[in-house]
C-alpha cells in the first residue's frame, strides 16, 4: 500500500515538473547560454560563406591576384558589419596572420595550438566553445576551425609556389606577412565569436 502511495506521488512530481515552463524547468543562465551558442553558431557561418562566396568571385572574375584583396581588405570590412549587426564580437584569427588584425589574443592562441594538435591526431572538431569569467563577466567564447583547402595554397602556400603577382601585393601590402608555408589540411586558423552571457536578455 505504501509503495502504491509512493509511485502516485511520484507520478504526481513529474506532471507537475514536466507541466512547468522551460524557464523553470531550466536556469535562465543555461538558456542564455544555448541562446548564445546558436548566435554564435548563426553568426560564424555567416561570415565563412559570405567571404568564401566573395573569394570565389574574384578569383574567378580577377584571378588571384583580385582574391587578395578579398582577404585583406574585404574580409575585414565583411567583419566590422557583421559585429555592427550581431552586436556581437566576431574576426577571424590565425597563428600564422596576414593582417596584424587578425593576432589573437592570449584566450585564442591557445585554443589555436590546441587545435594543431588535435588536427594532426585527427581529434579536431569542427567547432569549440566554452563560457569564461573575464573581470566579473562571462562570456561564451566560440571558435570555428578553418582548414586550408586547395584553392588557399596559391595564396597561403609555400613562397616559392606563390604566383609572382600575388607575391608582389602580398609584399606591398604585408612586408610581415606569417600566412604562407602552409599545406592542404592544416588549420588556417579560426572564427572567434565572444558573447556577454547574462540571464534574461543580453
Amino acid at each position: 500500500m505504501k509503495e502504491g502511495r509512493r509511485f502516485a506521488l511520484l507520478v504526481i512530481c513529474l506532471i507537475v515538473v514536466s507541466s512547468l515552463p522551460a524557464s523553470a524547468q531550466k536556469g535562465s543562465k543555461d538558456i542564455a547560454i544555448e541562446e548564445a551558442l546558436m548566435d554564435a553558431r548563426k553568426v560564424s557561418n555567416q561570415l565563412a560563406e559570405k567571404i568564401r562566396g566573395l573569394l570565389l568571385q574574384e578569383i574567378d572574375e580577377g584571378g588571384f591576384s583580385s582574391a587578395v584583396r578579398v582577404c585583406s581588405e574585404l574580409a575585414q570590412e565583411m567583419t566590422l558589419q557583421f559585429n555592427a549587426e550581431a552586436g556581437h564580437h566576431v574576426r577571424r584569427i590565425s597563428l600564422k596572420y596576414r593582417n596584424p588584425k587578425n593576432v589573437p589574443d592570449a584566450y585564442e592562441q591557445r585554443r589555436l595550438e590546441e587545435f594543431n594538435i588535435l588536427n594532426q591526431k585527427k581529434e579536431l572538431s569542427n567547432e569549440y566553445s566554452e563560457v569564461v569569467e573575464e573581470q566579473g563577466k562571462k562570456y561564451l567564447r566560440y571558435l570555428k576551425p578553418l582548414i586550408v583547402a586547395p584553392l588557399c595554397i596559391t595564396c597561403h602556400g609555400s613562397k616559392e609556389n606563390i604566383p609572382q603577382e600575388v607575391k608582389n601585393i602580398l609584399a606591398e601590402r604585408y612586408p610581415d606577412d606569417r600566412a604562407t608555408g602552409f599545406l592542404v589540411g592544416d588549420v588556417r586558423g579560426a572564427i572567434t565569436v565572444k558573447i556577454l552571457v547574462t540571464e534574461g536578455k543580453r
